[in-house]
């Protein structure tokens, strides 16, 4: 019985005993744990010294916590190593990993075993967003964002409600103010502010109920040129052509039947403009919105977008790039709040690269790039030989580009002043065509005939000169007072493809008689051209994306691109466009949502990638 004894005391020494030691070596790492992850906290901490030449490396910061941590005193067998710190290299952030060792020599377990001591390797991390944050939202709101995708909502429903919980993380975790947010909505074009066009000097001004450079209200889309797209910023004493509001896609009867005028039915700049059968005045809602710290104001304009459209990745990250470099600071200044701590923009946009401010831009698509065509800058404002009557009717004056002599059916080629065969004394003045005067077919004069009728002899020939069309001067029955147009006035009554194959291939003169040769050609009285074919657009996307990510002044970090493509492109093309123009590593700045759940979590935890000071490890 002794001897049982004796043996279970032993055993509850040596049990009790190895207790003992596994508790000293657990309490000696735990406070090693808590010093480390306090420590990795202050060195990821952004400094805040503003004469260069004092601010601490973490490395420097980490071991003065150690140092003053005072682990290991008054403690016998027990070793801390030196903690090894790496500031590791991530845009716009301070980011700092920690690791150090805790040996504990053992009273008890080195008496039954060779095990002398216990050793543990403990590490953290921890991440410091900056102070201060700008943000830009370059959001998608074309035409395909209206798409269902279940549970009642469609993409632009589910986009509002994403965007609207990115907003709410911010702003609970912005306590001091300090995150400003913009809101870029972009489809074919992006629809500018007044005010804020009014900053830049623009070339091809729209006129307005005959006001020159008076600019279509609400309306003011701007042509970046392709040479800017590997920049960021903007001259804004170098002029921007604008881009005319008008329709240059859709279609038009050909040109054989006459067909009274048609106006807008979709516009690259904006897409429902002056469409009375919605309640909806689309170009106010859908304008930029420069960055603020109102939040409500934020959650108000992202809620009240509109989508309609084509797409055109590469103009919106074009403006989410100009409005987040340094060279805005005008831009703010004249337009942006001053003096109200909760919305003050003084020194806003921050210098590019500043180590205190991270840039940020959340480009958000569901689709690719489409080509759109635009009317060139020659067409974009500027007298046209277009007038438009009280009656709402046209009447163009024909006149040779090169000379400005006028031209007609026949004259031009043959020196004939004839029109199916009438030689009129008068012809040489009868420079206008008025489209809806002309007969769809005529029969040509016998050498006889009055003016126009034609004999019955003769058949009578489609799309035929018709001497009633053209007058010498351009007034024709109802019309009133006649007014000659602005190019930009043009084009708010009337679709491109109307003026080409109303006004110059139902003319029938030499020359004007091919609709693609009209509508496409690049000089001479031709209209519209493409501004370049999708391979292009995405060129200019990366072109622009890599500028942002290497906008850096004196070392520091780009500009931050975090890419969402949501709810599957159409094709791979639109996946490699937004994954090529995210940040390194795509895994934290790359998403690709496929429902409205995962669009929220993808807005939410870029909301508290950016605004957290926080252990990752």
């Amino acid at each position: 019985m002794a001897i049982i004894m004796i043996f279970t005391f032993l055993a509850m020494i040596i049990f009790g005993g190895i207790a003992v030691d596994v508790m000293r070596f657990e309490t000696r790492r735990v406070a090693m744990q808590q010093t480390l992850d306090r420590a990795a906290l202050a060195a990821a901490g952004l400094p805040e010294e503003k004469d260069s030449t004092k601010v601490r490396t973490p490395t420097e910061i980490a071991n003065d916590w150690f140092n003053k941590a005072g682990l290991g005193a008054d403690l016998n067998m027990v070793t801390y190593s030196t903690p090894v710190v790496t500031a590791l290299s991530v845009p716009g952030k301070r980011e700092v990993e920690i690791s150090a060792s805790v040996t504990s020599q053992n009273y008890f377990m080195g008496l039954f075993s060779n095990r002398d001591f216990l050793q543990g390797l403990t590490s953290t991390k921890a991440a410091q967003g900056v102070e201060r944050i700008e943000v830009m939202l370059v959001l998608d709101i074309t035409g395909s964002m209206n798409e269902p995708i279940g549970n009642g909502k469609s993409k632009l429903q589910a986009l509002k409600e994403a965007a609207v919980s990115f907003v709410n993380i911010i702003e609970s975790k912005d306590l001091k103010h300090n995150v400003s947010i913009g809101v870029v909505p972009y489809a074919a074009q992006v629809n500018v502010p007044a005010a804020l066009r009014a900053q830049f000097t623009v070339s091809n001004l729209s006129s307005w109920n005959g006001v020159a450079n008076a600019g279509v209200p609400d309306i003011n889309c701007m042509e970046f040129p392709e040479s800017g797209f590997d920049t960021t910023g903007v001259d804004l004493s170098v002029a921007i052509p604008m881009a005319v509001v008008g329709d240059s896609s859709s279609g038009t009867t050909t040109n054989g039947t006459y067909v009274n005028p048609q106006g807008r039915s979709n516009l690259p700049c904006t897409t429902i403009a002056d469409n009375t059968s919605t309640a909806v005045y689309e170009p106010a809602l859908n304008q930029i919105m420069l960055p603020t710290k109102d939040g409500e104001a934020v959650k108000a304009k992202i809620n009240s977008l509109v989508a309609n459209g084509n797409t055109y990745i590469a103009v919106g990250m074009r403006w989410g790039t100009a409005l987040l470099d340094q060279a805005a600071r005008p831009i703010y200044t004249a337009l942006l709040p001053t003096g109200d701590p909760k919305n003050d923009m003084t020194g806003r946009p921050v210098n590019n690269g500043q180590g205190d401010t991270r840039k940020i831009i959340i480009l958000m698509t569901d689709g690719e790039h489409v080509t759109n065509t635009h009317v060139k800058d020659a067409y974009k404002s500027g007298l046209s030989p277009i007038w438009r009557g009280a009656d709402g009717r046209y009447a163009i004056r024909f006149v040779n580009p090169a000379t400005g002599t006028p031209i007609r059916p026949g004259s031009e080629a043959t020196g004939a002043l004839s029109c199916s065969g009438w030689q009129l004394a008068n012809y040489g003045t009868r420079e206008y065509f008025v489209p809806h005067l002309k007969r769809n077919s005529v029969r040509p004069n016998d050498g006889d005939d009055a003016e126009g009728d034609g004999s019955t002899a003769n058949a009578a020939v489609a799309n035929a000169c018709d001497p009633r069309a053209w007058l010498s001067t351009p007034s024709w029955s109802g019309s009133g007072t006649v007014t000659q147009l602005d190019w930009s006035e043009v084009w708010r009554y009337v679709r491109v493809s109307w003026v080409a194959q109303q006004l110059f291939v139902r003319s029938g003169v030499t020359g004007f008689t091919d609709y693609n040769t009209v509508f496409n050609a690049m000089a001479g009285p031709y209209l519209a051209s493409a501004p370049g074919n999708t391979t292009r657009l995405d060129q200019l996307l990366q072109e622009n994306c890599l500028a942002a990510r290497n906008s850096v002044v004196a070392g520091g970090a780009g500009m931050e691109i975090y890419g969402i493509m949501f709810d599957d492109a159409p094709s791979n093309r639109g996946i490699a466009a937004i994954n090529g123009c995210a940040s390194l590593p795509k895994t934290t700045y790359y998403y690709e949502p496929k429902d409205a759940g995962d669009l929220t979590a993808a807005f939410n935890q870029i909301a508290l990638d950016i605004s957290e000071l926080r252990l990752t490890q």
